[in-house]
């Protein structure tokens, strides 16, 4: 099966899904709100085995992990996403500030707000 791959538009995404991963379910339900009200498809896994399996069964677009999320998940997650959807884009939510997570191609501080979620989306 051939999924479609995240495209750029002038500029702009054309597959708006997002894959929001973590173990905290009222920040996860608070992202997806925010992103769902921005104009996203949103998946929210609270399963961070479920999140591997359905990382291959759907199309690409953003992988959002949130900082709950164990180290050596992330990784796995992140590799198995970059295999499946190598124009996709993963976004890691931090619960302090980083220069980059090593996974992330973006990260979003988490004090920063819902703008700056849908800002590192929509990038």
């Amino acid at each position: 099966m051939k999924r479609r791959q995240t495209k750029k538009v002038s500029g702009k995404r054309v597959n708006n899904l997002v894959i929001s991963v973590g173990t905290l379910p009222e920040l996860l339900w608070l992202c997806e709100a925010v992103l769902k009200n921005a104009g996203f498809n949103v998946v929210t896994i609270t399963d961070e085995r479920q999140a591997l399996v359905k990382i291959g069964t759907v199309d690409c677009g953003v992988l959002l992990m949130c900082y709950s999320i164990d180290d050596d998940i992330r990784q796995q997650l992140a590799k198995k996403y970059r295999e499946a959807c190598p124009d996709g884009r993963i976004i890691a939510i931090t619960n302090a500030p980083l220069e980059r997570p090593p996974e992330a191609d973006k990260f979003v501080y988490g004090v920063e707000g819902p703008e700056a979620l849908i800002v590192a989306v929509r990038e």
